[in-house]
């Protein structure tokens, strides 16, 4: 499948799927694409079944190991970030879980690489987006703060759970003016989004969020 083929071969037919949309647009999502994207994408499909009549709502749900899935509007934050400021070559997501992020970044990216710890949810994600034809993501069972195990400089990275400081290994891999997106408890819990500069980092926006704490390690199945 080639880049920007996603939303043909997903074509949803639920329909809070679209009213999803028009709470997204409400909040400042505007980049048309995307909001298209996230409305064709089965979304139900990348929660546990227990839970799939609230995969539209505008609440993180759990997708096991105690690990959730991220709210629409965090998720359409998070890549609208990446629309406006990164380069779309190469991108390191931190925490595959569901794979959901992963599905809507391998739209707009040449390459996704992504890393999980927990094999369990690894595996899930991997045979449902390649059950769904996306074949431009590279998969990792590994700990994500070691960062991606080969020289790669990537154009931005994405961490999707909070920690209290940037892990080193994921920042030196960022090429210069790469964008670096994750969430982070200080001084109060939010979500940032940041350019490199040399040694420095502006910072490009932030917003509130809760998200479930990056760890280290790995757990087996």
């Amino acid at each position: 499948m080639k880049q920007r083929d996603l939303s043909r071969l997903v074509k949803n037919t639920e329909p809070q799927a679209s009213k999803m949309v028009q709470q997204l647009m409400a909040h400042g999502i505007h980049h048309t694409e995307l909001l298209q994207l996230m409305g064709d994408i089965p979304r139900h499909q990348f929660v546990e079944s227990a839970f799939s009549h609230l995969a539209y709502s505008a609440t993180p749900l759990p997708i096991g190991k105690n690990q959730t899935i991220s709210q629409p509007l965090t998720v359409a934050r998070m890549t609208q970030w990446l629309l406006s400021y990164a380069r779309l070559g190469r991108v390191l997501e931190v925490g595959t879980g569901s794979g959901y992020q992963t599905c809507i970044l391998a739209h707009f990216f040449n390459k996704v690489h992504t890393i999980e710890r927990q094999e369990s949810l690894y595996l899930k994600a991997r045979q449902r987006l390649t059950d769904m034809q996306v074949n431009n993501v590279e998969y990792l069972f590994a700990d994500g703060q070691q960062g991606w195990p080969s020289d790669m400089p990537m154009d931005a990275v994405i961490i999707t759970a909070m920690a209290s400081k940037i892990p080193l290994a994921l920042t030196s891999c960022l090429k210069e003016q790469g964008i670096l997106i994750m969430p982070i408890d200080h001084p109060t819990p939010q979500i940032g989004c940041w350019r490199k500069e040399g040694d420095r980092w502006k910072c490009l926006g932030t917003q509130p969020a809760h998200f479930v704490p990056l760890l280290e390690g790995l757990e087996h199945a």
